[in-house]
């Protein structure tokens, strides 16, 4: 069952339909999908298939941007400082750099939006390189995540790589992993308050909103229409030819909880336009959880 607005799908007991409901969607969904979500006013958890290994796609820039504000922390190097982007450095796929006109001067945290509001792969492979792909592996070890696996620093011959082994050749994750950062950095942990509030303030303008924001009653731009909406989203999207992914924090007035959906192996053929069965498969399973925790709780 498709639904068309935030608005539709309205049950009696929203906690206890949650799981149905989503088994539902997986049900109906071509491939395979898991969802981890974690309430974080409520404590309340949510799992179906949090534990396996699914392509994170470009939510694994996430773990990019955390590694680079940690070594920030540490004062290892400097969000001011700027960097000349070379012919060199462009590369395929998502973003807007690939269609300026080299040398590009921006400053590193520049570069880091870029990253995270548009998926930008230059920007990404540059944050990579600044960072050390062997290093964003190294500290989300140290944070106990074991899923979680930047196989590829975006070098020329990553979609190649991405081509001959599929869509995991890039990065992989489980959804608990996935969710576990992302509450790490919503409480504010991951390295420290200061950090986590620029972190989530650059994911509050991802331009990508449709899928765990797909059926939610949020509003992309707030300083344009001057309409606060019930639900402000921070997420980190990822979408390659079967998979979509999307990892992030949802807050109301009462509520703030992490979530992350992710899907692979679907049938649906359209690569990465909105309509993908994914899309709607992360959103249905978003809008469940959205439903459930902004409900009041039946005593």
């Amino acid at each position: 069952m498709a639904i068309t607005s935030y608005r539709d799908v309205k049950v009696a007991d929203p906690r206890g339909a949650l799981r149905s409901r989503v088994q539902r969607v997986i049900r109906e969904f071509s491939g395979r999908a898991g969802v981890n979500a974690h309430n974080l006013t409520t404590g309340e958890t949510f799992d179906i298939n949090g534990g396996v290994v699914f392509p994170t796609l470009s939510c694994i820039k996430l773990a990019i941007m955390v590694e680079l504000f940690w070594q920030f922390h540490e004062g290892r190097l400097r969000l001011d400082e700027k960097i000349t982007i070379q012919n060199s450095d462009i590369r395929g796929g998502t973003g807007v750099l690939r269609d300026l006109t080299p040398p590009i001067q921006l400053t590193l945290r520049d570069i880091c939006m870029l990253m995270v509001t548009v998926s930008d792969n230059t920007a990404t492979w540059i944050i990579s390189e600044k960072v050390g792909h062997a290093n964003v592996n190294k500290r989300m070890r140290s944070l106990g995540f074991k899923t979680m696996e930047l196989r590829s620093d975006l070098s020329l011959k990553t979609f190649s790589q991405i081509h001959r082994l599929d869509i995991d050749a890039y990065a992989v994750s489980s959804p608990a992993d996935l969710t576990s950062l992302i509450t790490l950095v919503a409480t504010g942990k991951a390295p420290a308050k200061k950090e986590c509030d620029q972190i989530l303030a650059m994911m509050r303008l991802c331009q990508g909103v449709d899928y765990l924001g797909r059926y939610l009653p949020i509003n992309e731009f707030i300083p344009e229409s001057k309409i606060t909406p019930e639900a402000i989203l921070a997420n980190k999207i990822g979408a390659y030819l079967h998979g979509r992914a999307d990892v992030g924090l949802v807050e109301t007035k009462n509520v703030r909880y992490t979530i992350t959906v992710m899907t692979d192996k679907s049938k649906d053929k359209s690569l990465i336009l909105p309509v993908h069965e994914g899309t709607e498969a992360v959103g249905r399973i978003s809008k469940a959880v959205y439903d459930a925790w902004t409900s009041p709780v039946k005593r």
